[in-house]
């Protein structure tokens, strides 16, 4: 269900327009045209920005964080504002902006993080030069799949549970692998490992974990169709979590 503070428009609802997705929405528009109209300057912007692991092991560890900002076509830039409007603000206007911002940095940065780390084994992969916040876009698809399960969302103008779109964004995932190769791809599958990981918040390794089994046992309950009884204290973003009673 949409936050409160989405705005109706008939039977829909849009999200809001939250300021951690304004910002950020700004800050990426403002660099993805600057390097087209920049000139030379325009190139060295994106050189910066763009996240390659062969620059990351020379210093650039910022590209870890930058990456996600830049992007290289009018199509791009159009996706990435109603992506992350879409998702990003609902799930903003429910976690607040200091949340919702630590797991826009922090998934993206995993995700570039892992690949890097991979790359050390292949001279192709480290080659590789990432740009887009697709890879953004793929966490927050998983955060909706794990804290709003039920929810109704438009898959452009098909209705589906938010649950189905954990498989659905990790088939669309493996086919642009298979077409276009593993490595292009490669953050886009670990942005969905932190997606589920961290849509709980920043856990511990053994909490992280935890929450692992628990997704998995719930999966296995409901594909024996048992029912899941929520309690107050399980509503996502509320008091504590793990308090589910499964029944027939």
């Amino acid at each position: 269900m949409p936050p409160r503070s989405s705005i109706p428009m008939g039977n829909l609802a849009l999200p809001p327009f939250t300021r951690g997705v304004k910002w950020i929405l700004i800050i990426s528009v403002a660099v993805s045209i600057l390097v087209p109209l920049g000139g030379r300057f325009g190139e060295l912007v994106s050189t910066a920005v763009a996240f390659s692991p062969a620059a990351v092991w020379h210093g650039w560890v910022w590209q870890l964080f930058t990456y996600t900002l830049l992007h290289r076509s009018p199509n791009g830039i159009i996706f990435a504002v109603l992506g992350l409007w879409l998702m990003g603000g609902s799930l903003e206007a429910m976690w607040g902006t200091r949340r919702f911002v630590t797991f826009y940095v922090g998934t993206s940065a995993l995700a570039a993080l892992a690949t890097t780390i991979l790359a050390l084994f292949s001279g192709d992969l480290a080659q590789q030069v990432y740009f887009g916040n697709g890879v953004v876009l793929e966490a927050l698809a998983a955060a909706f799949a794990v804290l709003l399960p039920s929810a109704t969302i438009f898959l452009i103008v098909l209705p589906i549970q938010a649950r189905l779109l954990l498989p659905i964004s990790a088939g669309i995932t493996l086919l642009l692998m298979i077409y276009y190769g593993v490595a292009a791809f490669l953050p886009h599958a670990f942005a969905l490992g932190a997606g589920v990981l961290l849509a709980g918040g920043v856990r511990t390794p053994r909490q992280m974990w935890l929450r692992v089994r628990v997704w998995w046992i719930d999966k296995r309950l409901r594909s024996r169709k048992l029912r899941v009884v929520r309690g107050d204290d399980d509503v996502p973003g509320h008091g504590r979590s793990g308090s589910d009673k499964y029944l027939h």
